[in-house]
């Protein structure tokens, strides 16, 4: 049992490590800006520049208010132009950066939800660990951090989009990923030296 801990703290220690460190570079050191920024559209340098949802919907307003005037007032529209010119071109950026936003804080809920799952599925595993059964328990505790380690992996990065939201999901995925570290330490020091229901039964 004891290599088995081992071997398997060893691993999830491993992919804990490594994502951590990718969050670190991804927040601090890796370049936010492509060198053909200059070259962005009016409303991708907008995109870019939003603060919060509010702004890019100011923004969604104008341009869907500016396609129904144009659509009231036009008689003829070529639908196989419409998207890639405007307004419609406009309005559909826009609305691609606010999904990209929906995306984002889905994924932050989501991440939220499964490390918490992950959190009582350790917490549960090692009180079975502890006074009913190891190999039940251990189960436990490997499907949370399982879960955790899944849910804080590193998230690709677009040049395109509401980087507000994107740091937002970035200091979640840092957070939680830290956090995990540490209770895996925690919970190794804990499983070393706390005997087990098998250990200790072998001994009365």
């Amino acid at each position: 049992m004891r290599n088995f801990q081992k071997v398997l703290f060893i691993i999830a220690l491993l992919f804990l490590s490594t994502q951590t460190f990718r969050h670190v570079y991804t927040k601090w050191f890796e370049p936010k800006e492509s060198i053909l920024v200059k070259y962005n559209e009016d409303v991708e340098k907008d995109i870019a520049k939003s603060k919060d949802i509010k702004e890019l919907l100011a923004l969604y307003d104008n341009a869907y208010k500016k396609v129904k005037e144009y659509e009231k007032n036009t008689e003829n529209i070529d639908h196989d132009k419409m998207y890639h010119e405007e307004p419609y071109k406009t309005e559909r950026t826009l609305k691609q950066a606010i999904e990209k936003w929906e995306e984002d804080n889905l994924e932050i809920q989501k991440m939220r939800f499964f490390w918490f799952c992950g959190f009582f599925s350790i917490l549960i595993g090692f009180i079975v660990y502890a006074f009913i059964e190891q190999w039940v328990g251990i189960v436990g505790i490997i499907t949370g951090f399982l879960e955790m380690i899944f849910w804080t992996c590193p998230t690709i990065f677009g040049f395109f989009g509401p980087r507000f939201q994107f740091d937002k999901l970035l200091n979640n995925k840092l957070i939680f990923s830290v956090i995990s570290w540490i209770l895996l330490i925690i919970v190794w020091l804990l499983l070393y030296k706390f005997p087990g229901k098998q250990n200790r039964d072998r001994h009365l």
